[in-house]
């Protein structure tokens, strides 16, 4: 059967993560909201100096936010972070510091979806409950040659249903994980590693040579590209920083100032290189500037003035933070 047969690969094959140690709900979700939209490889480093900051969920809950977004600070996606933080927060209050163990209690909790919290679920609670996420669509896809788009909702529900067939009477942390690191691991994109896949036996587009067209996905938007120039600064060791987030963008990060009419607020003195940032809905074309504020100009409410010494110990948005690193041409703030 397909459940044996992936997990005993799995315990086999599985890779040394860190988060595998234990069945820690926590640690568990940490790291698959940390594993959302990103490598693992990446987030590991950010997963080990989280949990030796933040250890259990009562730590992080009564962390102080700055600290929160500056552990996340690099990883992208930064709405994960402040959710997380909340998240803990009801942990604490709301059960006493002990994580639920209900499927439909851990939902409840904020920034966790079907996928998260059928992941805890299953691999901390050893509940049979299927965990869909990108990898599993495509394994299943695969397997079942299946024409459905998984970009819908109804697909995500079919394969769950069927991944609930599949895992019934097996252990559900083992089956879970081991979905997950074949997705990762063996039935890749684009090119899928058949010959090391423990249940190529019972693929149907392995046996029709037909794997590349799987899965089928409707075509997504292609992001927008926006333009604006970066201003730095800098007036007797402080450095001018703005805190607008009107465009609902990362929160509690600190920025430069970024406008797209210069006319108003600036003199520019010299312009410096240019900077794309590609976020997953829209790209950001940015032109960096050494400027100057015009006379007689008051400021906006957004801005404000901090010690350039201290800058590092700040939250910044990558793209930012990028900038400022070349222009101050430093590996890092920490030596200024």
């Amino acid at each position: 059967m397909i459940a044996k047969e992936l997990i005993d690969w799995y315990r086999k094959n599985k890779r040394d993560l860190p988060f595998r140690l234990s069945k820690d709900p926590y640690s568990v979700w940490v790291s698959e909201i940390m594993a959302q939209q990103t490598r693992i490889d990446t987030m590991l480093p950010y997963y080990d100096r989280w949990m030796k900051q933040f250890p259990d969920v009562r730590t992080c809950a009564e962390a102080d936010e700055n600290d929160i977004l500056k552990a996340w600070e690099g990883l992208g996606y930064y709405r994960r972070a402040k959710m997380l933080w909340a998240g803990a927060k009801l942990v604490v209050d709301g059960y006493g510091g002990v994580f639920p163990s209900n499927y439909d209690d851990i939902k409840k909790i904020p920034g966790i979806g079907d996928y998260t919290a059928a992941a805890i679920s299953s691999i901390a609670f050893d509940q049979p409950v299927a965990a869909v996420d990108g990898n599993v669509l495509r394994v299943v896809s695969r397997v079942l040659m299946s024409d459905r788009d998984i970009a819908k909702d109804a697909t995500k529900k079919y394969v769950a249903q069927i991944l609930e067939e599949w895992m019934a009477g097996f252990d559900p942390s083992d089956f879970t994980q081991g979905l997950m690191e074949l997705g990762a691991l063996v039935c890749k994109v684009p090119a899928p590693e058949c010959e090391k896949c423990p249940i190529s036996e019972y693929c149907l587009s392995y046996k029709t040579n037909s794997q590349s067209n799987y899965p089928v996905k409707s075509a997504s938007k292609k992001p927008a590209k926006e333009s604006y120039t970066v201003h730095i600064v800098i007036d007797k060791g402080y450095l001018l920083v703005s805190k607008d987030w009107t465009d609902g963008l990362m929160e509690g990060y600190l920025r430069l100032p970024q406008v797209e009419d210069d006319s108003h607020y600036f003199d520019i003195n010299e312009t410096l290189f240019t900077h794309k940032h590609v976020f997953s809905h829209k790209i950001w074309s940015l032109t960096v500037a050494r400027s100057s504020i015009r006379e007689d100009v008051e400021l906006s409410s957004y801005w404000k003035w901090i010690p350039l010494a201290e800058a590092d110990i700040q939250p910044w948005i990558s793209a930012h933070r990028k900038i400022l690193q070349k222009y101050l041409k430093k590996s890092d703030l920490a030596s200024l």
